[in-house]
């Protein structure tokens, strides 16, 4: 007996034969399926094979379903009644999915021949997008999210093992359509980069880095991560070693946890030499995702590493410091950041972009004797006055909780107006890379309550604050707000749409906000 969910879902006898469902009980086969062994309650079944159109007696219909489904299956399926509904228990073997995850690891500790071999039989185990018929089911829907991601780093994996082989001309024809279908893909730029290379087309290479430096700049605002510029760099002076380097921007960064109050670690990491700098969390961010250069904040970060000494830390419930949050409120924000401020022993810069303003500003008027300077960059003191649409504030909230990681538009084009698909897509793998729905949802209600703007008179500290003045997140006013009440703060107003540093912007905003440092 196998069952196929990489796909339509599919039910097959021991010899391979497809065993007939109708669509409602396929419905019912793949909730169960998804949940891997756990029980359905019987309503919930009932709403994802009728919806809101339910029969007049739900549970009797649903029984019937089931009765079927039992009859289709062989006789040993352990398809069980189990309060408060219905579970399946399902060998692993039995499982493509299961089957999958086991080759994909398999291939980790093979070499390049093997990884090669191991991966592309896991790949063609893929028959469409992974429970393709269930888009109803949440728990059916972020598996087949954390699925299709999975087979994009296989994909990526199986090139890199067939150039590692030598087998780069096999290679080219489908890492080719895979770039062209993914562009914002590093790992998978990198390695066209590489088999291009070796196969002595040098000039191909080169053009390929250059559109992806041009559709990082104009998709997301980006430069190139360290670890391909260094491809790059390779490619033009003829030295590009055989061996594919995995090692990521900002690499020599490590994090260590620091106990902060409530009884909890979070991660933090500095990178570089000069006078300390802490960036401040966004609404959620990662250290790790940062490095990997995805994150929009990436390349500024990235080119301030090496001009100061630059900090970086997880919020509680984000990046490396998962787990349960009990406040997600400006108290226990500031309190975070003030444990690891005070670990630097001197004054210290922050650097605060977003939603982390009235964090910045609450520390350096509650505790000024730990706070050099502020860079306040697109970001606001007080969320009532900034955000002044409640009815979008919990639109957007509920779109958190409700749809997260599934490439929402709607935030691609706050953040870069005129997002494509890649750029939507991009961002919502940073956001649910850094945090889960729930951390995340919390977090952006409290960013809409937070109220720094009584502290603003008593900060003491010097302060630059830069803004694009069409930012759509973060309206300019917030940067108005924060130059018209923070003494002697000097605004510097940036023209474009963006939200967070654009490519283009990078010279100057890292000589304002060095030169302001310095100063």
């Amino acid at each position: 007996m196998r069952f196929g969910v990489l796909g339509a879902v599919r039910a097959y006898a021991a010899d391979g034969t497809p065993i007939p469902l109708g669509d409602r009980q396929r419905a019912v086969l793949a909730a169960l399926l998804a949940r891997n062994g756990r029980a359905v309650p019987a309503d919930r079944l009932a709403d994802l094979v009728w919806g809101a159109r339910q029969p007049a007696d739900p549970a009797a219909a649903l029984h019937s379903q089931i009765s079927r489904l039992r009859r289709a299956l062989p006789a040993d399926t352990e398809l069980v009644t189990e309060p408060p509904g219905y579970a399946l228990r399902v060998d692993r073997d039995d499982l493509d999915s299961a089957r999958f995850d086991a080759l994909v690891a398999a291939a980790a500790r093979q070499p390049p021949a093997g990884a090669a071999t191991s991966l592309a039989e896991a790949l063609r185990l893929w028959r469409g997008d992974a429970y393709a018929e269930l888009a109803g089911d949440e728990i059916a829907r972020l598996e087949a999210i954390r699925l299709e991601e999975a087979r994009l780093h296989a994909t990526e994996q199986w090139h890199r093992a067939l150039l590692e082989d030598g087998r780069a001309a096999e290679s080219l024809p489908g890492l080719e359509a895979f770039v062209a279908g993914h562009p914002l893909r590093e790992q998978a730029r990198d390695l066209l980069l590489r088999t291009l290379y070796a196969l002595g087309r040098h000039a191909e290479a080169l053009a390929s880095y250059r559109d992806y430096a041009d559709r990082l700049a104009d998709e997301l605002g980006l430069e190139p991560a360290a670890a391909i510029r260094d491809t790059h760099l390779r490619v033009l002076r003829h030295d590009l070693p055989r061996e594919v380097a995995a090692a990521p921007p900002l690499s020599r960064m490590s994090a260590v946890y620091l106990a902060v109050p409530g009884g909890h670690s979070i991660a933090t990491a500095t990178l570089g030499e000069g006078p300390p700098l802490i960036a401040l969390p966004g609404w959620v961010s990662a250290i790790d995702v940062i490095a990997s250069g995805r994150d929009p904040r990436s390349s500024l970060l990235q080119r301030l590493a090496g001009r100061c000494a630059l900090t970086l830390y997880d919020r509680q419930g984000t990046g490396l410091s998962r787990g349960p949050v009990s406040d997600h409120g400006l108290g226990a924000a500031v309190a975070e950041l003030r444990a690891v401020a005070g670990r630097h022993g001197v004054p210290v810069s922050l650097l605060a972009m977003s939603e982390a303003g009235p964090v910045a500003v609450a520390l350096a008027a509650t505790h000024p004797e730990l706070v050099d300077r502020l860079v306040l960059f697109g970001t606001y003191a007080t969320g009532p006055a900034t955000f002044r649409r409640p009815e979008l504030n919990a639109a957007l909230v509920a779109m958190v909780r409700t749809h997260w990681g599934l490439g929402s538009k709607l935030f691609a084009d706050l953040y870069r107006p005129g997002a494509t698909d890649h750029a939507a897509r991009h961002l919502a793998e940073v956001l649910r890379d850094s945090a889960d729905r729930e951390t995340a949802a919390a977090y952006l209600e409290a960013a809409y309550e937070a109220d720094a703007g009584p502290l603003l008179p008593r900060v003491t500290a010097p302060a630059l604050i830069l803004h694009y003045k069409g930012d759509r997140v973060v309206p300019f006013d917030g940067g108005r707000h924060l130059a018209a009440g923070l003494p002697g703060a000097r605004l510097v107003a940036l023209d474009g749409r963006f939200h967070l540093p654009d490519a283009a912007d990078l010279d100057r905003i890292v000589d304002e906000i060095a030169g302001f440092l310095k100063a």
